[in-house]
């Protein structure tokens, strides 16, 4: 009798050595006989290999505007991508944001963890609490500068949001994903960036910072709705994808269920109230 299909978050765990040998060598010979675990473990190999890769050197002021430009005018087949997806910002409020320092387009990690913060930590797990006393993750807007966004707060319909983080952890490299979930249960990508239906975007790998360090890209969400926004963060010891988050149902996201889920990373959050946009 073949035996039933795990998890997709199990993938990266065999891949990243963290499962015993006698597990490993069973998901293995399970993902031989059956062609969509064989599918997942080549995506989770494949995701690995990227994440893997040197990151680019940091651009240039100009050189950043120009590709947050690009971004901010996509070729057709991102136009039709669904309205779910974050796009950075335009036209003025880019020049703006750059301004002010914090709106570089250089894909590198950097949260605190805010007052009034949401956390789901489960307890009873050495490598939960290393992840939740290490590393600390807080949202921001252009128009709060660096200071953390707290629950209940109103954020206007047009806000860039930007993400903080600090990284003391020792025991290996912790990788974020960072997104917003609108009152229509839509899912609006801070990091990393998904603009095409088809990518599955590896979570961002966080460098070591005792000090707050700021993820230089700000992101205006795409036509979210008006009213509460949960925005959360999963930080995770090994790399997880889009995916894992865009297949879940919108229940199946809140910080609670994703902490069931990856009862090994460390899940913030934080719900704001997006205001009505401006006539």
């Amino acid at each position: 009798m073949t035996s039933p299909c795990p998890e997709p978050s199990v993938w990266s765990r065999l891949i990243d050595r963290q499962l015993p040998e006698e597990m490993a060598q069973s998901l293995r010979a399970h993902a031989s006989g059956c062609s969509r675990c064989q599918a997942e473990l080549r995506d989770t190999e494949s995701l690995a290999a990227r994440i893997a890769a040197p990151l680019e050197p940091a651009a240039s002021t100009d050189e950043a505007v120009a590709r947050v430009m690009l971004r901010v005018r996509p070729g057709p087949a991102e136009r039709r991508a669904q309205a779910r997806w974050s796009r950075p910002w335009a036209g003025g409020a880019v020049a703006a944001a750059l301004a002010a320092g914090i709106a570089v387009l250089v894909l590198r990690p950097m949260p605190v963890r805010p007052p009034g913060e949401e956390t789901a930590t489960a307890r009873g797990s050495a490598a939960v609490a290393s992840l939740g006393r290490g590393v600390g993750i807080t949202f921001h807007t252009a128009g709060t500068g660096t200071t953390p966004l707290t629950s209940g707060a109103v954020v206007p319909a047009e806000s860039g949001f930007g993400v903080r983080y600090r990284n003391v952890d020792t025991r290996g490299p912790v990788y974020l994903l960072a997104f917003a979930q609108d009152a229509r249960g839509e899912v609006h990508w801070l990091y990393p960036a998904h603009l095409s239906e088809d990518a599955n975007e590896p979570s961002v790998r966080l460098e070591a910072a005792s000090e707050p360090r700021v993820l230089e890209e700000v992101v205006v969400l795409e036509e979210p709705a008006p009213g509460p926004l949960r925005l959360v963060s999963v930080v995770t010891r090994a790399p997880l994808g889009v995916k894992d988050i865009e297949s879940l149902a919108a229940e199946a996201r809140t910080p609670e269920a994703l902490q069931q889920r990856w009862p090994e990373a460390s899940v913030e959050s934080v719900s704001v109230v997006l205001a009505e946009p401006r006539p």
